[in-house]
């Protein structure tokens, strides 16, 4: 997640420009600022290569330990260790599995979980199990490596 968020990040102003395209101005005082918006096309988009960008390709290097093998946590584990591993290896957001089955992906732990669900809570970290706070498996939207990054962004925004 990290890797498209950098992705989405260095074409700043084309992501923001698509977001704004798939929002409803109800402010009439509004229209004449989000309808220049609305002149940024999808062709736009693929001028920066987004039609062509799979996932594979963004997270080539993100998101693995060195060895290779994806960077996880599970279920028991505190948020604590678990945002601590996340500075560590300068990402986002865990796949989460379900504790002794490494094999079963229970959800993810995202940056935005922790600040919603400990920070502005209140809750302590280091007492919060992962699991308590996780988004949960069936509230994920998935995509396969091949998926091009154009598609990803129209899911994400999509919700």
């Amino acid at each position: 997640m990290q890797g498209i968020r950098q992705a989405l990040l260095s074409h700043g102003s084309i992501v923001k420009n698509a977001v704004l395209q798939r929002m409803r101005v109800v402010n009439p005082l509004l229209q004449p600022l989000v309808s220049r918006s609305h002149s940024v096309t999808t062709a736009r988009m693929e001028e920066h290569g987004f039609e062509s960008t799979t996932i594979a390709d963004i997270l080539k290097g993100k998101g693995k330990s060195a060895d290779g093998s994806w960077l996880w946590c599970t279920t028991d584990d505190s948020v604590y260790d678990a945002v601590k591993s996340m500075t560590q290896h300068n990402v986002g957001a865990l796949v989460v599995v379900k504790s002794g089955e490494e094999k079963s992906v229970a959800g993810i732990i995202t940056e935005r979980d922790y600040l919603r669900k400990i920070i502005v809570q209140g809750r302590s970290s280091k007492s919060t199990k992962v699991g308590d706070i996780m988004t949960e498996e069936n509230k994920l939207i998935t995509v396969t490596p091949d998926t091009k990054v154009l598609r990803a962004m129209q899911l994400m925004t999509g919700r």
